[in-house]
């Protein structure tokens, strides 16, 4: 089957929607999602209110394609960082420090995900996003069992709690509350799992 090269009308699109989230999320950072208008995501992207209602409904609609764009982009760091590792140690250190690091240049989203994530119309949308990353640290476990680095528990719990741990770090770096740069916050978080997970 032939491979076929995107229009330019197509690229044209998409990088109109990329402009548009990324206005969006600059918005939804300072306002909250609520007070946010859909005038506010145009004036920030530059362009009329028509014109934005060309490639999205409603700023529901904007959130959910920011959250899906969002989830895609940090499932390909991860692959990236943790396909770069051969020890759990090496996974775990490349899933952990992707979150922080794609957190770190989103904290908008992140912020919004904190409490918009959690309202009952976006939770199933949360769920979806951290349900992939625990399947994620499932694979990762489940490998270093095959490799003998460790024996076999029920990883569910630790795949959650890893998240929750990560979750944690970035709330406190972002609000200032630990001093620690991101690769010591990345070391500290690496060791206490790998502990956890050699009992």
């Amino acid at each position: 089957m032939r491979k076929t090269n995107p229009t330019r009308k197509k690229v044209l699109t998409d990088f109109r929607r990329a402009e548009i989230l990324a206005a969006a999320m600059v918005v939804f950072g300072k306002k909250g999602f609520d007070a946010t208008r859909m005038d506010d995501v145009a004036q920030q992207a530059r362009i009329a209110k028509g014109t934005l209602y060309l490639y999205f409904r409603s700023k529901r609609d904007i959130y959910t394609t920011a959250v899906q764009h969002a989830s895609a982009q940090l499932q390909t760091l991860t692959n990236e960082r943790t396909g770069q590792g051969h020890t759990l140690e090496e996974k775990l250190k490349g899933f952990i420090a992707a979150r922080v690091e794609f957190w770190g240049e989103n904290r908008g989203l992140h912020r919004m995900l904190l409490s918009i994530g959690r309202e009952a119309t976006h939770h199933k949308q949360t769920l979806i996003m951290q349900r992939a990353s625990v399947d994620t640290l499932l694979r990762i476990f489940t490998h270093a069992v095959e490799s003998g680095e460790i024996t076999q528990h029920p990883f569910e719990p630790a795949a959650w709690a890893t998240l929750d741990l990560v979750r944690g770090a970035n709330e406190r770096r972002f609000l200032g509350v630990t001093k620690n740069s991101p690769e010591a916050e990345v070391n500290i978080l690496v060791a206490f799992v790998l502990k956890t997970l050699q009992q």
